[in-house]
Order: structure tokens, then sequence, then C-alpha cells
């Protein structure tokens, strides 16, 4: 009998903690990707673009001042869709203009508000350059 209760007990913090596990790993991709034109308020979004002119490294290092960092971000295949953003965080090194980024957050009065560390820049692919040379 007691054997039995030791079972079940381990059972039970098995399936808890697989619960967990896959609670916290499928969490980040519930978030939906999107561009700066599909935003809608109220629904939390992994914002991905590109870094508008206008930002510099002096900027990036503003990030640590209570106001945060405003940035503009473009979309990809349609430069006319921007939002600003406003990010408070770490800035990665590679954070500048004309770079692509991911950051997690929702619209909130025009503006999306980005949550805490969550600025994600994506290194250019280095096959994409060769890739253009081959097909010139």
């Amino acid at each position: 009998m007691r054997s039995r209760l030791r079972f079940i007990v381990a059972l039970a913090v098995a399936v808890a903690l697989g619960g967990w596990l896959a609670f916290t790993s499928l969490g980040g991709t519930l978030e939906t990707y999107a561009g700066p034109g599909d935003l809608a308020p109220g629904t939390t979004y992994r914002l991905n673009g590109l870094v508008a002119k206008g930002v510099t490294k002096d900027a990036a290092g503003a990030a640590a001042t209570g106001e945060g960092l405003r940035f503009t971000v473009v979309g990809k295949e349609d430069p006319s869709a921007a939002v600003e953003v406003l990010y408070h965080g770490s800035v990665p090194d590679q954070f500048r203009a004309g770079r692509e980024v991911v950051v997690t957050g929702e619209m909130r009065g025009g503006v999306f508000v980005a949550r805490n560390d969550s600025l994600i820049t994506l290194c250019p692919s280095k096959f994409v350059e060769e890739a253009n040379e081959h097909a010139a």
C-alpha cells in the first residue's frame, strides 16, 4: 500500500513538472510575429522589422534612463509601414539603424510598448550577399 502511494505521488509530481515545462517552452511561441502594419491594441506581439534611420549608438546608450529608448521600426517588405517603439532594458551591441530586430510588447496609445529586456537584434545572413552575387 505504501509503495502504491509513493508511485501515485511521484506520478503526480512528474505530470506537474511536465506541464510546467510545456507551458514555459510554448509560452514564447504563442505570441504572434507581426510587422509594423499588422499591430492592433490589446494583443501581445513579437514585432519584427528594421530599425529606421536616426538611431545612433548614443541614443542606444540612453536606454538606461527612466524615459527609455525610443526608436522607429519599419517593415521589411513595406518600408512605408512604421511604428514608434518605447523600450526599457539592455540594448544589444549590434543595435543600429538598418538592423533587423524583434521586440515583444503591445500597442498602447499609438506606441509599441516593449517588455523590459525583450529586444533582439538579428544578424544579417552572410549568404544573402553570396546569393545576390551568384544571381548576377
